[in-house]
């Protein structure tokens, strides 16, 4: 793989540990692809924030690099969600000893220069750039959607070689990134009833969860239109990436692609895969993180009720902020639902701290994961029969 002479320099220690581990990743990277070259990027997103995730090796790493002089992000990160609510953690029944270690880490990245949210929607709360531009996103979600609605360019980063690009600026110049691997490769063709036509987050939820299990590749889905909101889009591409390796999809009618089919009978047992209780003890909304958008329609849903039961409700600080200033936050938490600002249902003590046997969610991927890291058992339904089902 061909290096500038200052790549060169920073690969062979000369501007210092961290430069030099984060170039030997992206060098790394590079073989196994076979990649030509390192292209600069505009913005990182960084995961590996939830102690959860990272554990004690992840934060001894973190702050060692964060404490050698002069080491910096070289360019625009954001970092995924962290494993609480920075301030209220304390009255969430976070345990003492998991915090004090998750705010080594929060300090550690803000040493290195990260933006101040902690979130898994980077596009909700920060300008998205210009169509085409390269960036390295870690958040599978978040990279998919990149590519896929955004038409901005990332491959699917790990943990490590999104910090290595955060650091240096650069990423390596692979698959995504080149025009010719963003074609179609795989077709998934939905052949449902017109009754059952796909609406809302939950259908194309087990939608992306099934052909994130089947199919590989650039997906394209034949047989539908475009998701018709954010929300819908959000949760394709998220349970796209809970389960597959695809980092892109599109919609249209290309002949010649190895093609499976989605009919009502893939939906009906990739639903009862996903979702193995008929009601939940608590409400879990925001998987990935909730959007201003959706916070609104979850606002305008509650016509002055009141949840049941438990209900929270995960999304970034910044969105959080801005759903404060119209109103939202507030006709939310009065009817009894609690705010976890900049955390993830996902890889957070909290679910379990809620000492219940299930949990009901409108989102697939937070029902692949609740189920497997905190052991519950998980009703996936759509927003409008939670809130049914839920309130008084």
């Amino acid at each position: 793989m061909y290096l500038t002479r200052s790549e060169e320099k920073a690969l062979g220690g000369e501007y210092g540990e961290a430069l030099e581990s984060a170039y030997r990743v992206l060098l790394a990277m590079g073989r196994l692809s076979d990649a030509k070259r390192l292209i600069p990027i505009k913005w990182a997103h960084v995961s590996g924030v939830s102690y959860l995730t990272i554990g004690d090796y992840g934060l001894d790493f973190l702050q060692r690099i964060s404490k050698i002089r002069g080491t910096k992000f070289k360019v625009f990160t954001t970092v995924n969600p962290c494993g609480m609510d920075i301030e209220n953690w304390d009255r969430l029944e976070i345990p003492p000893e998991y915090a004090e270690k998750q705010l080594k880490i929060i300090n550690a990245y803000q040493k290195l220069g990260i933006a101040s949210s902690f979130t898994c929607v980077p596009f909700q709360s920060y300008p998205v750039p210009p169509k085409g531009t390269h960036v390295s996103w870690a958040e599978s979600s978040a990279a998919i959607f990149a590519n896929s609605i955004l038409d901005i360019r990332t491959n699917r980063e790990s943990a490590v070689s999104a910090l290595a690009s955060a650091l240096t600026g650069k990423t390596v110049y692979s698959d995504l990134h080149i025009d010719k691997n963003r074609k179609s490769t795989f077709a998934v063709r939905v052949k449902l009833p017109k009754e059952k036509e796909l609406k809302g987050s939950v259908d194309y939820g087990v939608l992306g969860y099934y052909s994130g299990k089947h199919a590989k590749g650039v997906i394209e889905f034949q047989g539908i239109k475009a998701a018709r909101s954010l929300s819908e889009s959000k949760a394709l591409c998220a349970a796209i990436g809970t389960v597959g390796s695809s980092g892109m999809f599109k919609v249209g009618r290309s002949k010649g692609l190895e093609t499976i089919d989605f009919t009502q009978k893939e939906y009906d047992e990739t639903f009862d895969e996903i979702s193995d209780s008929e009601t939940g003890d608590a409400i879990v909304f925001g998987c990935p993180q909730m959007t201003i958008e959706e916070l609104y329609e979850l606002s305008k849903g509650l016509e002055g009720k009141h949840f049941k039961k438990k209900c929270i409700v995960f999304c970034s600080s910044k969105v959080y902020d801005l759903a404060k200033s119209r109103g939202y936050a507030d006709d939310i938490e009065k009817a009894g639902a609690t705010f976890v600002r900049d955390s993830c249902a996902d890889f957070t003590p909290l679910i379990s701290s809620l000492k219940v046997d299930s949990v009901v969610t409108d989102s697939a991927k937070g029902a692949h994961y609740m189920k497997r890291v905190h052991s519950v058992k998980v009703a996936l339904k759509d927003t409008e029969t939670i809130l049914r089902e839920n309130m008084i």
